[in-house]
């Protein structure tokens, strides 16, 4: 049904005040009626020689015309509805794709547990991460920096990533250790696979890998049933000093001066990680090296 406010005869008629007072009062009860009001005010504004009253009136059925032919075909809680669905969606992606990260401080160790249930303890001054995506898609892949012992629970292939090597299990304990130029695998349950530029390596329980700066890799054995670093003690095998220096200033977060001290001397022995004193003693006695402590910092000379 046609709206007698939006005639045009019926507008050409308001424009040029010839409305009876009834219908005058009808029109501003109208909805229409404010928004032609301020169309009117806003022409009265500009100062022009001429006034087209025409083309006002064509203007007007025309906007008429292309509100009447717009509709809204969907709700607004739709729309609201589809975006919080492609936000959640966001969200669930970017989860699924993001990094897992933990990384631990100077004397510092910590117990992580993994999506699947597997266990990793971290050493002093180590980092793992991992993609979520990836693990729940059964990759079981994950980069150890530092040193990590691993409880993992039997299922798809789970590897542990390092610059010097990867180690690969199904199910077992074992222990890894990463340093610039520094690599060791300890089983303690189990088997792993370990893999390096130049070798692969199968280690069962009580068989270790290590591979140190540019000389053949070194297969052993051992008896302790967990690594000493998780009770607080750090344990070496004709390990080169550099290495045993390396690790004090990772647990005790100091600086050693070592001027004048071979620090290819192979070392065996084991250091508490909880007395800085007593550790030095450890390691400076049978090495016939006198130490002295000023606050971080640590001096090793010859005796």
């Amino acid at each position: 049904m046609k709206n007698e406010h939006t005639d045009d005869t019926f507008l050409a008629r308001w424009l040029n005040k010839d409305l009876t007072s009834e219908e005058l009062i009808s029109f501003k009860k109208s909805k229409e009626y404010e928004e032609y009001l301020k169309i009117a005010e806003a022409m009265d504004a500009f100062e022009s020689p001429s006034f087209n009253k025409e083309a006002v009136l064509q203007s007007i059925k025309n906007k008429i015309q292309s509100k009447q032919k717009v509709k809204k075909l969907v709700p607004n809680w739709m729309y609201a509805a589809v975006a919080s669905v492609a936000l959640l969606l966001s969200v669930v992606y970017y989860m699924s794709n993001s990094t897992e990260t933990y990384i631990t401080s100077f004397g510092e160790q910590m117990a992580v547990t993994l999506p699947d249930g597997s266990k990793v303890q971290l050493n002093s001054k180590s980092s793992i991460s991992y993609k979520k995506s990836d693990w729940f898609d059964g990759n079981r892949t994950l980069n150890l920096n530092g040193e990590g012992y691993f409880k993992v629970k039997k299922g798809s292939t789970f590897s542990v990533n390092t610059e010097n090597g990867n180690v690969t299990v199904l199910g077992t304990q074992f222990n890894v250790k990463t340093l610039p130029l520094y690599f060791e695998v300890l089983c303690y349950e189990g088997k792993v696979q370990v893999k390096n530029k130049e070798e692969i390596a199968i280690l069962t329980q009580g068989l270790s890998f290590r591979k140190i700066e540019q000389k053949p890799s070194e297969k052993g054995m051992f008896k302790n049933s967990s690594p000493l670093w998780v009770d607080g003690e750090t344990s070496f095998n004709n390990t080169p000093l550099k290495f045993v220096v390396a690790e004090l200033e990772k647990q005790y977060q100091i600086t050693v001066s070592s001027v004048g001290i071979d620090l290819k001397t192979l070392f065996t022995g084991t250091f508490s990680n909880k007395n800085l004193d007593l550790a030095l003693q450890t390691i400076c006695i049978p090495l016939s090296i006198k130490y002295t402590i000023d606050g971080n910092m640590v001096s090793l000379t010859k005796i």
